[in-house]
Protein backbone atom coordinates (compact mmCIF):
# COMPACT_ATOMS: atom_id res chain seq x y z
CA UNK A 1 0.00 0.00 0.00
CA UNK A 2 1.40 3.73 -1.31
CA UNK A 3 2.08 5.89 2.07
CA UNK A 4 0.07 9.49 1.67
CA UNK A 5 2.74 10.87 0.58
CA UNK A 6 3.40 8.49 -2.46
CA UNK A 7 0.04 9.30 -3.74
CA UNK A 8 0.59 13.33 -4.01
CA UNK A 9 3.09 12.15 -7.03
CA UNK A 10 1.14 9.87 -8.40
CA UNK A 11 -2.18 9.60 -10.40
CA UNK A 12 -4.70 6.49 -9.14
CA UNK A 13 -4.99 3.77 -11.90
CA UNK A 14 -8.75 4.77 -12.21
CA UNK A 15 -7.22 8.44 -13.35
CA UNK A 16 -4.58 6.88 -15.81
CA UNK A 17 -7.90 4.58 -17.40
CA UNK A 18 -9.53 8.10 -17.26
CA UNK A 19 -6.60 9.87 -19.46
CA UNK A 20 -6.38 6.97 -21.93
CA UNK A 21 -10.01 6.88 -22.47
CA UNK A 22 -9.00 9.33 -25.31
CA UNK A 23 -7.45 7.59 -27.38
CA UNK A 24 -8.85 7.00 -30.52
CA UNK A 25 -10.11 3.29 -31.52
CA UNK A 26 -11.72 1.64 -34.64
CA UNK A 27 -15.44 0.57 -34.21
CA UNK A 28 -18.00 -0.84 -36.86
CA UNK A 29 -20.81 0.74 -36.59
CA UNK A 30 -24.11 -1.62 -35.83
CA UNK A 31 -26.21 0.81 -37.19
CA UNK A 32 -26.27 4.20 -39.02
CA UNK A 33 -26.13 7.24 -36.47
CA UNK A 34 -25.70 11.02 -37.39
CA UNK A 35 -22.61 13.14 -37.25
CA UNK A 36 -21.56 14.18 -33.29
CA UNK A 37 -19.94 17.20 -32.25
CA UNK A 38 -17.61 16.95 -29.63
CA UNK A 39 -15.68 19.41 -27.80
CA UNK A 40 -12.42 17.84 -29.18
CA UNK A 41 -13.24 16.17 -32.15
CA UNK A 42 -16.58 15.81 -34.84
CA UNK A 43 -17.80 12.54 -35.63
CA UNK A 44 -18.99 11.80 -38.70
CA UNK A 45 -21.95 10.05 -39.96
CA UNK A 46 -21.64 6.31 -38.89
CA UNK A 47 -22.87 4.03 -41.40
CA UNK A 48 -22.11 0.06 -41.09
CA UNK A 49 -19.62 -1.50 -41.89
CA UNK A 50 -17.73 1.39 -42.53
CA UNK A 51 -15.01 1.55 -39.36
CA UNK A 52 -14.03 4.45 -38.21
CA UNK A 53 -11.53 5.71 -35.29
CA UNK A 54 -13.68 7.66 -32.18
CA UNK A 55 -12.13 8.07 -28.35
CA UNK A 56 -12.10 4.89 -26.60
CA UNK A 57 -15.23 6.44 -24.23
CA UNK A 58 -17.54 6.53 -26.89
CA UNK A 59 -16.82 3.37 -28.26
CA UNK A 60 -17.05 1.74 -24.78
CA UNK A 61 -20.30 3.31 -24.41
CA UNK A 62 -22.03 2.61 -28.06
CA UNK A 63 -20.55 -1.23 -27.77
CA UNK A 64 -22.84 -1.19 -24.06
CA UNK A 65 -25.75 0.30 -25.78
CA UNK A 66 -25.00 -2.60 -28.67
CA UNK A 67 -24.43 0.17 -31.44
CA UNK A 68 -20.81 -0.59 -32.45
CA UNK A 69 -18.36 -3.46 -32.56
CA UNK A 70 -14.96 -3.01 -31.38
CA UNK A 71 -12.14 -3.35 -33.22
CA UNK A 72 -8.89 -4.35 -31.07
CA UNK A 73 -5.63 -2.41 -31.41
CA UNK A 74 -3.64 -4.00 -33.81
CA UNK A 75 -1.12 -4.70 -31.06
CA UNK A 76 -3.60 -6.65 -29.04
CA UNK A 77 -3.61 -10.13 -30.62
CA UNK A 78 -1.63 -13.30 -29.65
CA UNK A 79 0.78 -12.97 -32.61
CA UNK A 80 1.99 -9.70 -31.63
CA UNK A 81 1.74 -9.95 -28.44
CA UNK A 82 4.02 -13.00 -28.24
CA UNK A 83 6.89 -11.34 -30.28
CA UNK A 84 6.20 -8.19 -27.72
CA UNK A 85 7.01 -10.72 -24.80
CA UNK A 86 10.35 -12.26 -26.12
CA UNK A 87 11.65 -8.80 -27.27
CA UNK A 88 10.80 -7.71 -23.66
CA UNK A 89 12.30 -10.97 -22.45
CA UNK A 90 15.50 -11.09 -25.41
CA UNK A 91 16.35 -7.48 -25.27
CA UNK A 92 17.76 -4.71 -22.64
CA UNK A 93 15.57 -1.71 -24.02
CA UNK A 94 11.73 -1.65 -23.87
CA UNK A 95 9.55 -2.98 -26.13
CA UNK A 96 7.91 -0.24 -28.39
CA UNK A 97 4.16 -0.43 -27.26
CA UNK A 98 1.02 2.74 -27.15
CA UNK A 99 1.69 4.81 -24.07
CA UNK A 100 -1.87 3.55 -22.87
CA UNK A 101 -1.60 -0.55 -23.96
CA UNK A 102 -2.28 -2.02 -20.00
CA UNK A 103 -5.17 0.56 -19.60
CA UNK A 104 -6.43 0.22 -22.79
CA UNK A 105 -5.78 -3.68 -23.00
CA UNK A 106 -7.70 -3.78 -19.28
CA UNK A 107 -10.80 -1.96 -20.54
CA UNK A 108 -10.85 -4.09 -23.62
CA UNK A 109 -10.51 -7.12 -22.07
CA UNK A 110 -13.50 -6.02 -19.59
CA UNK A 111 -16.01 -4.69 -21.53
CA UNK A 112 -15.21 -6.10 -25.07
CA UNK A 113 -14.14 -9.22 -24.89
CA UNK A 114 -16.52 -10.80 -27.49
CA UNK A 115 -15.54 -8.62 -29.93
CA UNK A 116 -11.88 -10.50 -29.03
CA UNK A 117 -10.52 -13.83 -30.23
CA UNK A 118 -8.32 -16.06 -28.07
CA UNK A 119 -9.37 -14.15 -25.14
CA UNK A 120 -7.69 -16.23 -22.49
CA UNK A 121 -4.36 -16.44 -24.38
CA UNK A 122 -4.24 -12.61 -24.53
CA UNK A 123 -4.79 -12.27 -20.95
CA UNK A 124 -1.70 -14.44 -20.08
CA UNK A 125 0.48 -12.93 -22.48
CA UNK A 126 -0.34 -9.77 -21.28
CA UNK A 127 0.61 -10.88 -17.78
CA UNK A 128 3.99 -12.42 -19.04
CA UNK A 129 4.50 -9.07 -20.84
CA UNK A 130 3.74 -6.58 -18.10
CA UNK A 131 5.91 -9.47 -15.18
CA UNK A 132 8.81 -8.83 -17.99
CA UNK A 133 8.67 -5.04 -17.93
CA UNK A 134 8.54 -4.87 -14.35
CA UNK A 135 11.70 -6.80 -13.95
CA UNK A 136 13.37 -4.48 -16.33
CA UNK A 137 11.84 -1.62 -14.91
CA UNK A 138 13.33 -2.73 -11.39
CA UNK A 139 16.51 -3.10 -12.42
CA UNK A 140 17.09 -0.30 -14.17
CA UNK A 141 15.82 1.48 -10.74
CA UNK A 142 18.80 -0.58 -9.06
CA UNK A 143 21.09 0.86 -12.08
CA UNK A 144 20.40 4.38 -11.52
CA UNK A 145 22.91 7.28 -11.65
CA UNK A 146 22.40 11.04 -10.70
CA UNK A 147 22.09 11.96 -14.44
CA UNK A 148 19.44 9.71 -15.77
CA UNK A 149 17.14 6.49 -15.90
CA UNK A 150 16.77 5.73 -19.50
CA UNK A 151 12.80 4.34 -19.67
CA UNK A 152 11.97 4.86 -23.13
CA UNK A 153 8.41 3.37 -24.22
CA UNK A 154 7.45 2.99 -20.53
CA UNK A 155 3.31 2.93 -20.58
CA UNK A 156 1.67 5.42 -18.55
CA UNK A 157 0.90 3.24 -16.01
CA UNK A 158 4.38 1.83 -15.53
CA UNK A 159 5.65 5.37 -14.91
CA UNK A 160 3.47 6.14 -12.39
CA UNK A 161 4.13 2.84 -10.36
CA UNK A 162 7.85 3.55 -10.26
CA UNK A 163 7.67 7.47 -9.80
CA UNK A 164 7.43 7.15 -6.51
CA UNK A 165 10.27 4.54 -6.54
CA UNK A 166 12.53 6.59 -8.82
CA UNK A 167 11.64 10.06 -6.67
CA UNK A 168 13.12 8.64 -3.66
CA UNK A 169 16.33 7.39 -5.39
CA UNK A 170 17.02 10.28 -7.35
CA UNK A 171 16.76 12.46 -3.89
CA UNK A 172 19.32 10.01 -2.28
CA UNK A 173 21.25 10.21 -5.19
CA UNK A 174 21.71 13.56 -5.79
CA UNK A 175 22.88 14.10 -2.06
CA UNK A 176 25.37 11.06 -2.35
CA UNK A 177 26.72 13.40 -4.91
CA UNK A 178 26.34 16.57 -2.99
CA UNK A 179 28.27 14.82 -0.14
CA UNK A 180 31.08 13.98 -2.07
CA UNK A 181 31.46 17.11 -3.64
CA UNK A 182 31.65 19.01 -0.30
CA UNK A 183 34.37 16.59 1.06
CA UNK A 184 36.21 17.00 -1.60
Amino acid sequence: MSSATALCCTLSPEEIEFLAENMKIEIVPLETMDQLPLISCTIPVMKPPRKLKIPLWLALKLKTQGRARIVPPEWLNVATLEQLRNEEIEQDAFAPLPFHWLEVAQMLLRDCADDMEDVEQIQRLLLELREARQNKARKGLEAVNEVQLGVDNLGAMEINEIRPFFTQIMNRMQKVVQASKEGE
